[in-house]
């Protein structure tokens, strides 16, 4: 009952947000300019009118609700049928960065944590380290020229670092995205994995001779899994955010460089000129993104109802 709760609150906060960005999206935007006497720029001002900015939303919702698949947005191509495609492309980037990020940050958490007093350790702690400390924008445009200079010196294969119609540019775009996420995690897992060694109950496993392996993974990292699902939010945000960079770097024609594109009208001005945005396309994208953090708060809360018990999940609140 608890999480079918969060859930119900974790859809009316979906729909909160998506209501909030449409009227921020269709604020009015006539602006009264100032020019010189040689039709120069002087300065501009603004002044909110309730009225219009309601037209604008109405507008918006009696625009899609007489127009299938969201109007056309070239002939021949409908809104609807674009930003799926980018958001499909979107996709096959997004949920298989979140699932490896986990599976291969807990498995680098569980290293540093095992090399931690051994000579060794810079590969497990130090790496890590590393990784977090730097931009992980650096590695992403090292790791591009590294596989461009090594192709040209016929030291490795062609890797297609830019587009979105070959496989390999999924593969180089996962990988740009695990970056941070992955360390990060491993971070997590080792700082809960150490905090968890020294308990009682730790201590009388090894007094009865159970192996290291199975209190590793017995007893360590199951109740390290809450600690490490507390940051599922702050993963999950990251990789969206991040992954307008990685698009843009790589070209990919995803959901974030629509999005990009969408709201890039609204950047800059001309005398005289209203400031306008692709309103369709930005919603259209925006209830994408909106959706990948609902599901993605819906499957974690799942995952903390299997390991957390429902008694002390109604303790924390």
């Amino acid at each position: 009952m608890v999480y079918f709760k969060k859930a119900i609150e974790q859809f009316v906060l979906w729909i909160v947000c998506v209501c909030l960005f449409i009227g921020i999206l269709f604020l009015p935007v006539t602006t009264e300019y100032q020019t010189g006497q040689g039709g120069e720029f002087e300065s501009a001002s603004y002044h909110y009118e309730l009225d219009k900015h309601i037209d604008n939303i109405k507008g918006f919702f009696a625009f899609i609700k007489e127009n299938p698949d969201l109007g056309e947005f070239v002939p021949g191509e409908s809104y609807a049928h674009r930003i799926a495609g980018k958001a499909w492309k979107s996709l096959l980037l997004i949920v298989p960065t979140l699932i490896f990020a986990y599976i291969f940050g807990i498995l680098k958490g569980i290293f540093d944590f095992q090399m931690q007093k051994r000579k060794l350790n810079f590969l497990g702690n130090g790496t890590t380290w590393l990784f977090i400390s730097m931009p992980d924008l650096f590695f992403i445009i090292i790791i591009q020229i590294g596989l461009m200079f090594l192709y040209e010196k016929g030291l490795f294969f062609h890797v297609t670092l830019y587009g979105s119609e070959k496989l390999e540019t999924y593969v180089v775009g996962i990988l740009f995205l695990l970056i941070y996420p992955v360390f990060y995690l491993a971070n997590i897992t080792n700082v809960s994995l150490q905090e968890q060694s020294g308990n009682d109950y730790i201590r009388t496993a090894q007094s009865k001779g159970t192996s290291g392996m199975k209190i590793l993974f017995i007893h360590l990292l199951k109740n390290s899994f809450p600690r490490i699902l507390a940051h599922a939010n702050t993963i999950k945000l990251y990789v969206l955010s991040n992954l307008f960079i990685v698009e843009k770097l790589m070209n990919f024609q995803g959901a974030a460089d629509g999005l990009f594109n969408a709201v890039l009208r609204g950047t800059g001005f001309k005398v005289g000129m209203e400031i306008m945005v692709d309103g369709i396309s930005a919603a259209g994208y925006t209830v994408f993104f909106a959706s990948i953090i609902l599901v993605s708060n819906l499957v974690t809360q799942i995952f903390k109802s299997l390991v957390i018990p429902v008694s002390q999940e109604v303790d924390h609140e």
